[in-house]
C-alpha cells in the first residue's frame, strides 16, 4: 500500500499519542515509588499498591476494550477521552490539596488503573485506522512512545532531585491533560462492532498495514488450550518470571540508587538508558524478524534478561547500574515484539487473540509479582537480597522460554504444540 500524505500524517498523529502515553505510564509507573516513599510507605506497602493497581487494571482492561470494540453510540475518541478525564481529577486533587498519605495513595491507585486501562486503547487507534485503508507505521510510533518515556524519565529524575517529590503529581496532571489534546485531534466515527472482535496487537506491531482476518472465537475451556498449546504456555510461565525480574528492578531502582550513594535524577538517567537502547531494536525489529525466527528472538530475549540481571547484582556503583541498562537492547526491547510474532506464528487461526491476551496477563502477573514480592524481600532482607531473587527469577524465566519456545512446525498431527 502506498503512503499518502494524509497517512504519514496520521503515523505522526499516532506517534504524538504512543510518545504522549508511555510518558505518562513512566510518570505514573516509574516515580510511584519515589512519591509514596517520601510520604512514609514502606517498600512493601509500595508494592502491595503497585500489585492492587496492576490486577484492577488487568480485570478491567479485556471488559473496556470489548466495550469500545462493541460500542455504537461512543467512538474510540471519546471512550479515551472520558477515560482519561477521569484520570485528571484525583491527579489535579493530589497535586493542588494533598492530603494524608492513605488519600495520595487511593488517588494514585485511581490514576493507576486510568493508565493501564488505557494502552489496549492506544493500541486500537492503528487498527481503527488500518481498518479504513490507512497505514501507519506502529513500530516507529511505538518507538517515539520509548523515546518519550526516556525524555520524561530523565527530566522527571532531575526536577524531583531539585524541587522534591510534589513535582510527580504536578507531571501527571499536565500528561494528562496533554493527552486527552492530542486524542482529540483524531477523527473517528461511530461503528458497529464486527464479530465482536478486537484488533490484534500483532497486525499493529507489524506496521505493514495488512489484515489478514480474524476468525470466530473457538469454544473451549482454559485447560483445552493449555493441553493444546502445551509449549506456549511455557513461554508465558517464563514471561512471568522474566517480567517479575524487570518489574522489582524499575520499581525499586531507587533504592538500589541509594544504596550506592545516588538519587532521583541518576534513577532518572538509568530508566532514560534503558528506554533510549529499546528504539533501535522496536523500528528495525521486522527487519529483524526476517532473518530470525521469533522463537529464537525468545530464546535470545530470555538470555539477555539473565544477563542484565547478574550486571545489577553484580554492580558496585550507580555508573555500573547504568552500564547494565544497556542489556535493554537485548532483552526487553526484544522480547514485546518478539512475544507478539510468535504468538501469532504458533496459534492457529481462531485461537490468535487469545493468545495477544495470554501474553498481556503474563505480563501483568509478572509486575504484580516483582512488585509484591520486591518491596516484602527489601523490607525484610534488603536491597541485595532483592536482586538476588531477581537473578533467580531471571533465571527461571529463561531456562523456561528455552524449552517452551519451538517454532510453529514442531506442532504434531493433532495440532499440539
Amino acid at each position: 500500500m502506498k503512503k499518502t500524505r494524509g497517512d504519514r500524517g496520521l503515523t505522526i498523529k499516532y506517534a504524538a499519542l504512543q510518545g504522549n502515553y508511555w510518558m505518562l505510564f513512566g510518570a505514573v509507573f516509574t516515580f510511584i515509588a519515589v512519591f509514596l516513599l517520601s510520604q512514609g510507605f514502606k517498600a512493601g506497602d509500595v508494592g502491595v499498591l503497585m500489585a492492587l493497581g496492576n490486577v484492577t487494571g488487568a480485570i478491567l482492561q479485556p471488559w473496556i476494550a470489548a466495550a469500545a470494540d462493541k460500542s455504537e453510540r461512543y467512538t474510540l475518541r471519546q471512550r479515551m477521552t472520558g477515560i482519561t478525564c477521569l484520570g485528571i481529577v484525583p491527579a489535579a486533587v493530589l497535586m493542588l490539596a494533598p492530603g494524608s498519605r492513605f488519600l495520595s495513595a487511593g488517588l494514585l491507585m485511581v490514576i493507576m488503573v486510568v493508565v493501564s486501562v488505557q494502552q489496549p486503547l492506544v493500541n486500537a487507534v492503528n487498527g481503527y485506522y488500518i481498518s479504513r485503508g490507512k497505514s501507519m507505521n506502529f513500530g516507529v510510533a511505538r518507538a517515539t512512545g520509548s523515546l518519550g518515556f526516556a525524555v520524561l524519565s530523565w527530566i522527571m529524575g532531575y526536577l524531583v532531585a531539585a524541587f522534591g517529590e510534589r513535582v510527580i503529581p504536578i507531571a501527571i496532571c499536565f500528561l494528562l491533560v496533554t493527552m486527552v489534546a492530542v486524542i482529540s485531534s483524531f477523527r473517528m466515527e461511530r461503528e458497529k462492532s464486527c464479530n465482536g472482535e478486537t484488533i490484534e496487537a500483532a497486525e499493529s506491531f507489524s506496521g505493514s498495514g495488512k489484515r489478514t482476518g480474524t476468525s470466530p472465537r473457538a469454544p473451549g475451556s482454559g485447560w483445552a488450550l493449555i493441553k493444546k498449546y502445551r509449549r506456549f504456555f511455557l513461554v508465558l510461565g517464563g514471561i512471568v518470571f522474566l517480567f517479575a525480574f524487570h518489574n522489582m528492578v524499575n520499581t525499586y531502582l531507587i533504592q538500589i540508587m541509594e544504596r550506592f550513594g545516588g538519587n532521583s535524577s541518576d534513577m532518572g538517567t538509568s530508566i532514560a538508558i534503558a528506554a533510549v537502547c529499546e528504539i533501535p531494536v522496536m523500528v528495525l525489529f521486522s527487519k529483524l524478524a526476517e532473518k530470525i525466527s521469533p522463537n529464537r528472538l525468545i530464546k535470545i530475549a530470555g538470555l539477555g534478561f539473565l544477563l542484565k540481571a547478574g550486571a545489577i547484582w553484580l554492580a558496585g556503583s550507580v555508573l555500573m547500574v547504568h552500564a547494565s541498562q544497556l542489556l535493554q537492547a537485548l532483552s526487553f526491547a526484544i522480547l514485546i515484539p518478539a512475544s507478539v510474532y510468535y504468538s501469532d506464528e504458533v496459534m492457529e487461526a481462531q485461537d490468535r487473540i487469545k493468545g495477544q491476551a495470554f501474553i498481556t496477563a503474563s505480563i501483568t502477573a509478572g509486575g504484580m509479582v516483582g512488585n509484591f514480592f520486591g518491596g516484602k524481600i527489601i523490607d525484610a532482607a534488603g536491597v541485595p537480597a532483592m536482586l538476588t531473587a531477581g537473578v533467580v527469577c531471571a533465571g527461571a524465566g529463561m531456562v523456561l522460554v528455552w524449552i517452551g519456545a519451538v517454532p510453529a512446525k514442531g506442532r504434531g498431527e493433532d495440532g499440539t504444540l
